[in-house]
């Protein structure tokens, strides 16, 4: 199937809600994510993620994000099941500049190179409406990776499916 986007599909989130890494027991398969890459972290960021060592449950809400020297954009290198399925199309190989508006693009850079700089994992609540109208609503962990055990150039997104689609409440 080919990719047609027309316009990019995402605004930035109406909702984004940091919460404090410890949270991330109130979401099991997000905490056992959590605790596999901390085991894979002892000698410095892992290069990736193999969803298939997660847990089962995650796996439809787990992606791999590449950043590119060349394009100065992140690229979904495995996009995930809930992404792929939410949009009717394969995401994977979407660049960034692709899913984001212009202005939108450089805040979205700008959060995820911090996170990924501070080398920790990150855990919040997304809320917002797609192109489409569409509201998507999720707690995420996002993991650092690393390439080549220097640069901090990758990232693990992983979305709780049991959260997904589920409203912030007021």
């Amino acid at each position: 199937m080919q990719k047609s986007l027309d316009k990019p599909f995402w605004s930035l989130p109406s909702v984004h809600i940091p919460m404090p890494i410890e949270d991330v027991c109130r979401f099991p398969l997000l905490a056992e994510c959590l605790e596999y890459w901390k085991a894979a972290s002892v000698e410095g960021l892992p290069k990736t993620i193999d969803p298939l060592e997660l847990p089962r449950g995650l796996i439809k809400g787990v992606s791999l994000v590449d950043w590119s020297y060349e394009r100065g954009d992140w690229v979904l290198r495995l996009s995930s099941m809930l992404i792929d399925e939410t949009q009717r199309l394969p995401m994977g190989g979407t660049w960034f500049s692709e899913i984001f508006e212009p202005d939108e693009l450089a805040t979205v850079h700008a959060r995820v190179r911090d996170i990924v700089q501070r080398g920790e994992a990150d855990l919040a609540r997304y809320e917002f409406m797609d192109t489409k109208s569409r509201v998507w609503s999720y707690v995420r962990l996002i993991l650092p990776l690393s390439s080549d055990g220097v640069a901090r150039d990758r990232y693990c997104l992983a979305m709780d499916p049991e959260t997904f689609g589920k409203r912030v409440e007021d």
